[in-house]
Order: C-alpha cells, then sequence, then structure tokens
C-alpha cells in the first residue's frame, strides 16, 4: 500500500511539476536559510562550554571605578584573587589573568640568526590556569607548565612560527625590550573557535614584574579573575556576599596611597563585586567588556534567532498557501475513490505522504542552500559558521522532524477537510473552492510581507546608521593618517625618527604620542576643590594638534621651547564645562592628580570637542599630558599626516628606515580604517540582514506568484466573459493585480510601527544615532510592491491575452 501511495504522490508531483517546483523552491530557500543561522547562532551559544567544571566557574566583575555612571567592567585588581580566596570557603581556587600587551619576541634559529617578531596575542595566568581552561597540550604538563618565573606555553601556530616542526620544548625566546629568558614549557594543540579569549603565548603570572609589584592593589585594575566554587554551592547566595568585599580589602589600598576611600566612591554609589557566569561571558559583555579577547552580543543572537524564524514562517505559509489552493481541485479525485471504496484513513495518509515527500526533497535541497549560503556569507562578511551545530543532537533532530511537521500542515487541508465531504457533494460541483473566500490565505500573504518590508526597512535604518558613524565630524581630521605602531620600541631614538621622516617626500606632519586609539581613563580634580572627574588622558609631543588637526579654541598647545610646559596640559572643551570652567576661564588653572608623581598641571590650552573614543560611548573629558611628563603610560606611536597619493612609496620608505633602526618588524595601520573597524560587528550584520532581507523577499513573491498563477487559473472563464463584454488588457490586469497590491499596502501598515519602535531601541544603544526617516517604509513597501508586480505581470498579462474560445467553448 505505502507503494502505491508513494507512486500516486510522485506522479501527481510530476502532473503539476510547475507549482510542485515553486513549493519545494521557496521551502528549500526557506529551510537552508533557517538551518545556516541555526548553525551560526548555536555556534554562538556554544563559547566556553568545553571548560572542566564550566557551571562552577565564574569570572569576577566589579563596579567600573573609573568612569561616573559607575557601569560595572571585567577587569579588577591583582589583591581580588587572594581576599575572595581566603574569605569565602565557597571558593574552591581563583586564577588571574594578565594581558601585558604588545612585545617582542625573539628566538635563534640553528644557523645562529635571530627572528624577531612583535606580538600582541599574550596572556600571563597563574600556575592553575589549565584546571579552569580546557586548552590541551601537545608537548608539556599542564600541571606544572606555568609554576615559576620566566615559563610560556606556545600555541601551535606560534610554536610552528618561531621552531619549525623542531620540537618546542625546553627552547629559550627572549621577551620585551630587556631581553628576558623564558623557556617553553608547553604547546598547546589547535585552540577551539568557541572560546572567549585566545593566546599565541601564555606565560606565567609573575614573569611580569608588574603583577608582583602591583599584587597588593585593588585599582590597578589590570587583571582578570576566576573563581571556581565548590560543588553544590549556592552561586547566587554567595554573589550577595561579595559584593561588599572593596568596602572591607580595598580601604588598606587606599590607605597606602594616602587616598579617602569613602570619597572616592562617594559620587558612584559605592562599590561591588558580581560574578558572571563563564556561558555568560561571550553574548553578555557588551558592556561590561573583555580585556582577554572579542565579545558577541545576545541581543544580535536574539534578533538573527527571530528572523530565522520568520523567514521559515514566510516558507511554511507559502507551502500551507499553494497547498491549500491546489488542495481544493483533488476534490473531484477524492469523491471518485471514495465512490470506489478507498477509506477516509488511506486518502488522509496518500495525501500526507504526498506532502512530506515534497517536504523531504526540500529538505535535502535545502542543506544544500545552507552550505552555499554559509560558503557565500564567511568569505564575504568574515563570520564564523562551522559545521559543529551538526553534533548537537537537537539540530539533527530539527532537520529529521522539520519536514514531517511541514508536510503534516501542509497536507492538512487536502486530507482532512477535503476528505470530510460526501462523494455525491464533491462530484455535483457543489463543494465551494472560491478564491475569493480565502480570506485566510490573504492574511497569510499579509503576514509574509509585513516580514519582509520589516527586515527591508531595519536593514536601510540599519546603513543610514552606519553611514552616520562614517561621515560623521569627529573633531579632527582622519583622512590620510598613518600610525606607526609600537615606536617605544625605539627608545631615545623615536624623536631622532619623527624628525628624520618628517621630511620624507609625501609626509605633511609628524607627531609622537601615546596610543590615541586607547588612552588612560583616571581620577582627577581641579585644584583647591574635592569633587573627583573621570578624564581620559593621553600624552603628546608639541606637533600633536598641528598633525591631527584639532582646532585650538582658547590658549595654546605645548612649546618645544618652553621646558616649563612639561607639567602642563592641554584640555578639551568638555572636560573645561564638567570642571565648571568656560574655555577663557581654564586657562592657568590647576588640575591635580594623587598617583605617580605628577604633581599640579597647569592648562595652558583648550581644544574643540573630538571623538577618539567609540561612538556608541558619549562624549567623555580628556586631556593631552606632556610627551615627557612623569605620569604613567610609556607606549609610544608615531603619526603621519601623509599625500593621499604618496602612501606606497612613504610605507617602503619608512620600514626600510625602521629596519635599519630596530629589529622587531615595521607596524603600520591606517588611522581612519582602524576608527571604522570599531563597528565591524555592525557592519556584519548589516551584511546579514541584507542577505536574509533578499531571501525573504524571494521567497515571499515565490509564493505570491504561484497564488496569482492559481488565481488566473480559477478566474480564467471570468476573463473570458469581461473580454467578450469588451474588457480590455489594461482593465483585467488591473482587477488581477488588485488584491495584491491592497494586501501589500496593509503589509507596509502593519509593518512600519513595529519596525519603527524595534529600530529606535537599537538606535538608543548608540550615543550618536541617526533619526529614522519614515520615507525608509515607504520606500521598502514600494520596492517590494514593484518587485511583486514585475514577478507576477507575465502571469497577470498572459491570463488577460487569453482567447475567450478557448475557455468558453464547452458552456
Amino acid at each position: 500500500m505505502l507503494t502505491n501511495f508513494f507512486k500516486t504522490a510522485v506522479r501527481n508531483i510530476l502532473r503539476e511539476r510547475q507549482y510542485a517546483l515553486i513549493k519545494i523552491g521557496g521551502l528549500a530557500l526557506g529551510l537552508g536559510t533557517c538551518l545556516v543561522l541555526l548553525l551560526y547562532i548555536t555556534h554562538q551559544l556554544s563559547f566556553d562550554e568545553m571548560h572542566p567544571d564550566v557551571n562552577r566557574t565564574y569570572r569576577v566583575n566589579q563596579t567600573n571605578i573609573w568612569t561616573p555612571d559607575s557601569e560595572a567592567f571585567s577587569a579588577t585588581g591583582p589583591a581580588v584573587s587572594s581576599a575572595l580566596s581566603s574569605e569565602f570557603p565557597e571558593i574552591q581556587e581563583a586564577v588571574r589573568v594578565y594581558a601585558p600587551g604588545t612585545l617582542a619576541i625573539r628566538s635563534q634559529n640553528a644557523d645562529g640568526t635571530v627572528t624577531a617578531i612583535n606580538e600582541g596575542n599574550i596572556i600571563a595566568a597563574d600556575s592553575n590556569f589549565f584546571s579552569f581552561f580546557g586548552f590541551k597540550l601537545k608537548e608539556g604538563d599542564p600541571k606544572s607548565a606555568l609554576i615559576g618565573k620566566n615559563k610560556v606555553v606556545l600555541s601551535d601556530k606560534a610554536a610552528y612560527k618561531l621552531f619549525g616542526n623542531e620540537p618546542a620544548l625546553g627552547k629559550i625566546i627572549m621577551v620585551g625590550d630587556s631581553m628576558r629568558a623564558a623557556e617553553v614549557t608547553g604547546v598547546t594543540e589547535q585552540q577551539p573557535d568557541n572560546i572567549h579569549f585566545h593566546f599565541d603565548y601564555l606565560f606565567s603570572l609573575y614573569s611580569h614584574p608588574e603583577i608582583k609589584e602591583m599584587e597588593w592593589s585593588w585599582i590597578w585594575t589590570q587583571v582578570v579573575t576566576y573563581v571556581k566554587l565548590r560543588p553544590n554551592t549556592d552561586a547566587d547566595a554567595l554573589a550577595s556576599k561579595i559584593k561588599t568585599a572593596p568596602s572591607r580589602y580595598a580601604l588598606a589600598t587606599f590607605q597606602r596611597l594616602g587616598m579617602d576611600y569613602k570619597e572616592f566612591v562617594k559620587q558612584k554609589g559605592g562599590w561591588e563585586l558580581y560574578l558572571q557566569p563563564m556561558r555568560d561571558i561571550h553574548l553578555y559583555s557588551a558592556r561590561l567588556g573583555n580585556r582577554l579577547g572579542s565579545v558577541g552580543n545576545i541581543d544580535y543572537v536574539k534578533i538573527l534567532g527571530v528572523i530565522a524564524a520568520f523567514i521559515m514562517l514566510i516558507a511554511v505559509v507559502n507551502f500551507v498557501n499553494l497547498s491549500t489552493a491546489r488542495g481544493s481541485k483533488r476534490a473531484k479525485e477524492i469523491g471518485v475513490k471514495k465512490t470506489l471504496g478507498v477509506t477516509r484513513g488511506s486518502l488522509i495518509l496518500q495525501f500526507q505522504i504526498e506532502h512530506i515527500l515534497i517536504t523531504m526533497i526540500s529538505m535535502l535541497l535545502g542543506l544544500g542552500v545552507m552550505e552555499v549560503l554559509r560558503l557565500i556569507i564567511q568569505p564575504t562578511l568574515g563570520i564564523d559558521i562551522p559545521l559543529t551545530g551538526w553534533s548537537k543532537l537537537q539540530f539533527t533532530a530539527l532537520i529529521i522532524f522539520m519536514p514531517l511537521i511541514i508536510g503534516f500542515l501542509g497536507g492538512l487541508y487536502p486530507s482532512f477537510y477535503l476528505t470530510s465531504f460526501k462523494p455525491v457533494t464533491v462530484l455535483k460541483g457543489k463543494l465551494s473552492t472560491g478564491f475569493a473566500s480565502a480570506g485566510l490565505r490573504n492574511s497569510l500573504v499579509v503576514f509574509q510581507f509585513t516580514i519582509s518590508i520589516a527586515l527591508m526597512a531595519a536593514t536601510l535604518i540599519v546603513f543610514q546608521q552606519l553611514g552616520r558613524l562614517h561621515s560623521m565630524n569627529l573633531g579632527f581630521s582622519k583622512e590620510n593618517l598613518l600610525v606607526i605602531n609600537d615606536a617605544q620600541k625605539l627608545g631615545n631614538h623615536v624623536t631622532s625618527f619623527r624628525d628624520e621622516i618628517s621630511k620624507y617626500p609625501g609626509v605633511v606632519n609628524t607627531s609622537v604620542s601615546m596610543d590615541i586609539r586607547g588612552g588612560y581613563e583616571d581620577i582627577y580634580n581641579k585644584e583647591g576643590d574635592s569633587k573627583k572627574v573621570s578624564i581620559i588622558a593621553y600624552k603628546a609631543d608639541p606637533y600633536f594638534m598641528e598633525t591631527v588637526e584639532i582646532p585650538i579654541k582658547a590658549g595654546r598647545t605645548f612649546d618645544v621651547n618652553r621646558p616649563s610646559d612639561v607639567n602642563a596640559v592641554v584640555i578639551s572643551e568638555t572636560t573645561a564645562k564638567t570642571l565648571g570652567w568656560s574655555a577663557e576661564e581654564a586657562l592657568g588653572k590647576k588640575i591635580e592628580y594623587l598617583g605617580d608623581e605628577v604633581g599640579k598641571q597647569e592648562v595652558i590650552g583648550v581644544t574643540n570637542d573630538f571623538y577618539f573614543q567609540s561612538l556608541r560611548q558619549s562624549l567623555m573629558p580628556t586631556m593631552f599630558l606632556n610627551i615627557n611628563a612623569k605620569s604613567w603610560g610609556d607606549t609610544r606611536i608615531v603619526l603621519v599626516r601623509f599625500e593621499s597619493d604618496k602612501l606606497h612609496e612613504l610605507v617602503n620608505a619608512l620600514q626600510a628606515r625602521w629596519t635599519q633602526m630596530e629589529d622587531i618588524p615595521f607596524s603600520y595601520t591606517i588611522l581612519n580604517e582602524q576608527l571604522m573597524a570599531r563597528y565591524q560587528q555592525e557592519e556584519k550584520i548589516a551584511g546579514l540582514f541584507s542577505i536574509f532581507t533578499i531571501l525573504s523577499v524571494i521567497i515571499s513573491v515565490t509564493g505570491l506568484v504561484g497564488l496569482v498563477a492559481y488565481s488566473a487559473e480559477q478566474r480564467k472563464k471570468e476573463i473570458g466573459i469581461r473580454k467578450v463584454f469588451g474588457a480590455s488588457l489594461g482593465k483585467i490586469y488591473v482587477m488581477i493585480n488588485t488584491q495584491y497590491v491592497k494586501l501589500l499596502a496593509i503589509a507596509m501598515l502593519v509593518a512600519t510601527p513595529a519596525t519603527w519602535w524595534l529600530m529606535q531601541q537599537w538606535l538608543d544603544t548608540w550615543a550618536f544615532k541617526t533619526d529614522i526617516n519614515p520615507m525608509i517604509f515607504v520606500a521598502s513597501g514600494i520596492a517590494e510592491l514593484v518587485l511583486a508586480l514585475i514577478c507576477v505581470g507575465y502571469l497577470a498579462i498572459r491570463a488577460a491575452m487569453l482567447n475567450p474560445t478557448t475557455v468558453l467553448k464547452d458552456e
């Protein structure tokens, strides 16, 4: 019996192959799109699941003591670990991880030559690191690899770069400008992608002397602290207890510095610690940050999940719509079979097998669509969509059961509704199958086009916001600025290097400064006032303002001929306002800092406001200290403003001169490109939106083509009669399409308020945001309408040109 059902199903599919192709093609697109999104979402949700005891491991976050609004962040002082371990027995162990920044790495080759490279993917950790994190070693013992000073574990990539195919264990590398020796005590296997940080060099923590020097500190927030709880510990209860730890332990740090702890935290409303599950770090740290690596965004994962669901719904709606519409044509077949004694159960099974067969074919094609999309998206947008999701039981179950469920839904109308009628009713033609009565079908068409219009409008708004970010005046000239990285490697020769390259062809201006892509945020106050203000500070030489082209609003910048300027500062207009001064009033005033040996700094100039930070953040108070000031911060860059047509020749010249002075490879970036890279995640999401918007439109229009074809077939006698009575081609074309124009108009009205509200919530996460233009929704609706009319136009015209004698001859 089942064999006959399959044969009948195949014959029916072949007999109506045009409609079957539309159903299979639309459903395959929807399934493939849904699956590729689910692969991405599964990958994002799988971060850090490979670590031992991951469900008992937490990162310690704390109040961001460096910002006035007191948001939390993910770094702590070195002393936090020991304090928590000693006071709370619920904590089994703790580990600290430190990111020292870029370091010079040198190794001696077999022929005696030295390989020298600049490496930035470096961390250092306590010796129990491998009991927290699931990195596997192919060389070395994880229990002892980080015991003692100057021990280093390499990634497999770093080991190959330094030593080729030779065993790395026991080899010596030279680290940093001091060229201290470090022994290789381990090499990792290939590191998994789904982990919230990666490393090429993992040093034992005390290989970096600054850790030992600052181990007493709660405010040198340069380490990341993780704790592992004992089995069966109530994490929520512990989290509430450790909140107040700073009030007991940080006090000693402030006494050592001669600072008032209560006054320090007064304006912040307290200083608290928080526990964040390790599994949450990747997706739930958009505001907390991740000092050791990049972060994802759970909001984008949720949005893509909703898009996957909606695109799947569009495809299912198409399938059900077309199955319902075409199902009524099978009414006489059902009547004849029932007359011949075929039971209703057999008919139900036949229709269900037929529809499930179609959905299974669609799923097979959908897997191909998924792989094509994956291979397009990964290189085009730089988004990793690994096939690791296949290992998930839920994903495999979805692939098996989804066709069964969709096939069942598609077969409901013919298998349960049509088979319920008596044969005499069907064979006399008394079964109502008019297309005009299909109110549910029209509602489903409105639903799918609402989603398509909403996706199109959302995509346009995302691109509009990105356009604002790219075109916004940042308060300085970001174009044609080249950054020479790690200029501190040149030591005392960095000034002579700047002076020399300033005379190169194509160079307009040069300057030495701290890295303006970062900056150090710290607490300052104006002289005679105890109110603390958080200010981002940079060090810069006298040529900086001219090089980056930041206008001076009042006063002056540093003067190379004034030695007293070593104790002077240039502040931004926002800094002046925050301290209660106008630009002119600020001149001659003094700013105090309790750290280092800086002393009081005289304000000699006020600049217009500028934005070195991400535009997600509000404008922060900023100031420049003299490049020779005694404040903390020794990293240096050389900024070069160049003529745009001389870049290639200039880079070659700079690299040649650098190589003569330093054995570490020359590294440079174009500032504007790097600033815009901050919004790379949004660029990728916009790209995904574009791809899935196009697919949703294709699926929706495909379904509309099928419905219009069915409508034209159902109404061919009506069209013939109208033509006999003189209806023109144009009037018949309009008649066929009018109802779909109305449905698209309704879809646009439904999509507009919901999309407007949702996208406004997203825009509100930016400090600088675009205004939503209502014309975006009008343009989206018109674009959808025009595309739909073009695609169904052929069918409508073909129906309108039908010869009346062909359809009326048997009346």
